[in-house]
């Protein structure tokens, strides 16, 4: 479903100098399982994420989504972020705060360049999402008024809205406190096997790994 084949970021730092961030990396996570890339901060795991989603763009090797080579430095393949199908929920969460928890899971489907949805396919989609979640009944409420869970999950159905090929999740709990935090691995973990998507999980957490 997902493989990366001699994979290489560097960047420059200063003084001239280059830090290797990912270094050769060769992996492949079979279709609907779940990899946890753990290790410490520094070390390349948001990198390797931010690759496969097209956010960075390698120096050298291959990622293939499903059947489709979405880069390919020999071959100068590059697919943007948008035509990857991907799903990803960054750190920080990136809610829209000016943006109700409707429009916010409805954005990715607003802005979809491979197909143009209806008013009634967002409505349904949203909905389905939400209700993945346990925010059903939330969409008129302001996103500033969610608690840290709230945003967490408002964050993942935004991820999935839009039924991804893979979903990437870079430290998705780290924001929160620690009961939430391991109330909410089990709900990840219960969400993916339910939804037999493929999920790449980054975290520094051994415990959450």
């Amino acid at each position: 479903m997902l493989s990366i084949e001699n994979l290489r970021k560097v960047f420059q730092a200063s003084g001239h100098t280059e830090v290797r961030a990912v270094d050769g990396i060769n992996l492949s996570v079979e279709r609907g399982r779940l990899l946890t890339l753990l290790g410490p901060s520094g070390c390349g795991k948001t990198t390797t994420l931010r690759c496969l989603a097209g956010l960075e763009r390698p120096d050298s090797g291959r990622i293939v989504i499903g059947d489709t080579t979405v880069f390919d430095s020999a071959k100068g393949i590059f697919v943007p972020p948008s035509d990857r199908g991907i799903g990803m929920v960054f750190q920080s969460y990136a809610i829209w705060p000016h943006m109700s928890v409707f429009e916010n899971v409805a954005f990715p489907l607003r802005v979809a360049r491979t197909r143009k949805y209806s008013a009634a396919e967002i409505k349904d989609k949203v909905r389905q999402a939400l209700e993945m979640v346990r925010l059903g009944g939330f969409e008129q409420r302001s996103s500033t008024q969610l608690s840290g869970g709230q945003q967490q999950r408002l964050a993942l159905a935004r991820g999935l809205v839009h039924e991804p090929k893979v979903l990437l999740l870079d430290e998705p709990l780290s924001n929160l406190d620690a009961k939430l935090r391991e109330q909410m691995r089990f709900e990840l973990k219960h969400l993916q096997r339910t939804l037999r998507i493929t999920t790449v999980y980054v975290t520094h957490d051994q415990s959450e790994a």
